[in-house]
């Protein structure tokens, strides 16, 4: 494998290594942040852990935050949820899974576990959000 100008060695989709290097909505929610729903997955074979802040307003997401442990792969997801998610109403968070996450990275089959690790996520932020509606 040869090293690329932007050290993207193994050869990372270029959406994924975008991600990886800037790591956009990276980072968490200040601690009594109305609104944030939080939960994290995490897959003890490939060691990754992704930890996914929604702030809402209503049923409506206004901002996401990330943070993960794993491969360049894993922190794009994340990266890439906390983004697409902003704006979303809970509903159409309900609808995204692992293959949606797999085509907009470009994701391979060796690294499926990190679009698993970031449905994962999602679902346990939507499953404590729904807690707090109840």
């Amino acid at each position: 494998m040869t090293e690329t100008d932007d050290g993207n060695a193994f050869g990372y989709a270029p959406e994924i290594w975008r991600l990886f290097r800037n790591a956009p909505n990276a980072g968490a929610f200040p601690d009594g942040t109305p609104g944030v729903v939080s939960a994290e997955a995490g897959t003890p074979a490939a060691r990754s852990v992704l930890r996914l802040a929604l702030r809402f307003d209503g049923a409506r997401v206004i901002d996401g935050r990330f943070q993960a442990y794993g491969c360049p792969a894993s922190i794009a997801v994340g990266a890439w949820i906390a983004g697409w998610a902003s704006g979303r109403h809970v509903d159409d968070l309900r609808l995204l899974k692992a293959a949606h996450l797999r085509e907009a990275l470009e994701i391979p089959e060796d690294r499926a576990h990190c679009a698993l690790l970031g449905e994962d996520a999602l679902r346990a932020v939507l499953s404590r959000y729904q807690e707090h509606q109840a």
